[in-house]
């Protein structure tokens, strides 16, 4: 992976976030789709040879749009990109505990929110 990526996902489900409540089979398939769309993203971003291999770190920057202007928890947001970050690294071959810690922004709220992942080979 020696080029930048950049995928545009949906904002995540409710149910994703820390403090997100409802029935655990509910949060299973919510993640099961968030990691999907995360998987079909890198692809699209990528191509098909996304499946590098690699073993190096992985920068990633996340800018959230939200969907209104209410405040969000910097932590929870962080912990709701889960399902997209294990998405992402199964479409590249790798193992997510090669991202590093991502650096998170809040960008201006978009109807039905946002969100945009750049990733990059440290």
């Amino acid at each position: 992976m020696g080029a930048r990526l950049l995928i545009e996902l949906p904002f995540p489900d409710k149910i994703l976030w820390p403090n997100g409540r409802g029935h655990r089979m509910a949060k299973f398939r919510a993640f099961k789709k968030h990691k999907h769309w995360g998987f079909c993203g890198a692809l699209h971003a990528y191509g098909r040879d996304a499946r590098a291999g690699d073993t190096r770190r992985v920068d990633w920057s996340v800018t959230i749009h939200p969907k209104t202007r209410n405040v969000i928890d910097r932590d929870n947001a962080h912990a709701s990109l889960k399902a997209y970050a294990d998405g992402i690294a199964q479409a590249l071959g790798v193992d997510d505990n090669l991202f590093n810690t991502p650096s998170l922004t809040f960008g201006e709220p978009i109807k039905g929110g946002l969100v945009i992942i750049e990733l990059e080979a440290a």
